[in-house]
């Protein structure tokens, strides 16, 4: 079964990190066919070193935007250019264990009625060690209760192109959460969801990571939870709670990380697993 890989890079990427990112997807159990990466807008001659060395070995196919539109403008312009049904998101500073490929396309293999398929992800520092595993929910059921919450971490997702296309894609409008919100349209859609019970990739997370979210940013996100709550008709109280990460955010920097680690533990994401 074909796949093509679906990634963003920026000027601001570090090439270190885009460079472990790309060896972990060469190291698959079963490589991708194509990796589809877009260039949003002019990036470093050294970002650019990293991505020929690769070049052939991942048959990469560069998509140049003139100027910095966004991720979300990039993936729906790499979308073009993925000439599988079977489409692997993947961000420039993550990686991906050996086998995450392999075992997501078992996953569509068995189940031709799956749309979109996440899993598990290890976080992992600025210098490359592992924390805290953030679990999902592993059912359609499950995830779509706690669609609040977003129990799909959007590098980890396979999905099947035709389904995104048809919903419109990412929403162009949103600077952040353009997976967040693209998730209730699919829901909305009819769509299945599932999420692997396994670590798929190892994700960057830092306390300086929570610092990089506006509170604007914050508000939009909560904005998008909100409607989203409403437009599948559910709970009211899941809609307002689309709106803790921006109340947590008005914490001083090392307390806010220190309450989004207290919380964890009452996450309903990891209580709806099932």
């Amino acid at each position: 079964m074909n796949i093509s890989i679906l990634m963003s890079v920026y000027t601001k990427d570090k090439p270190y990190f885009l460079k472990k990112c790309l060896q972990s997807l060469l190291d698959q159990s079963l490589v991708a066919d194509e990796l589809i990466l877009v260039e949003d807008g002019k990036i470093t001659d050294e970002l650019d070193l990293v991505i020929n060395d690769y070049r052939e070995l991942l048959n990469i196919v560069s998509v140049k935007l003139s100027k910095n539109s966004g991720l979300a403008a990039a993936l729906n312009e790499g979308l073009k250019y993925c000439k599988h049904e079977l489409v692997a998101r993947m961000d420039s500073d993550d990686v991906a264990l050996s086998e995450r490929f392999e075992k997501q396309i078992s996953e569509f293999l068995k189940d031709e009625s799956l749309d979109i398929l996440g899993g598990f992800a290890q976080e992992l520092s600025p210098l490359d060690v592992t924390g805290n595993i953030r679990v999902m929910p592993s059912t359609h059921e499950a995830i779509y209760k706690n669609l609040f919450s977003c129990p799909l971490i959007h590098p980890t997702v396979m999905y099947k192109k035709k389904s995104i296309l048809n919903v419109g894609a990412y929403s162009s409008d949103l600077k952040r959460r353009q997976d967040y919100e693209l998730w209730f349209r699919c829901a909305k859609a009819g769509y299945k969801f599932k999420n692997i019970s396994e670590t798929l990739v190892l994700y960057r997370f830092s306390d300086e990571t929570h610092k990089r979210q506006s509170k604007r940013d914050l508000f939009k996100q909560g904005q998008i939870g909100f409607s989203g709550v409403r437009k599948l008709n559910q709970p009211l109280w899941k809609g307002v709670a689309a709106f803790y990460p921006l109340i947590r955010s008005f914490l001083p920097g090392p307390l806010e990380h220190f309450i989004y680690r207290l919380f964890k533990r009452f996450d309903p994401r990891q209580r709806g697993l099932s």
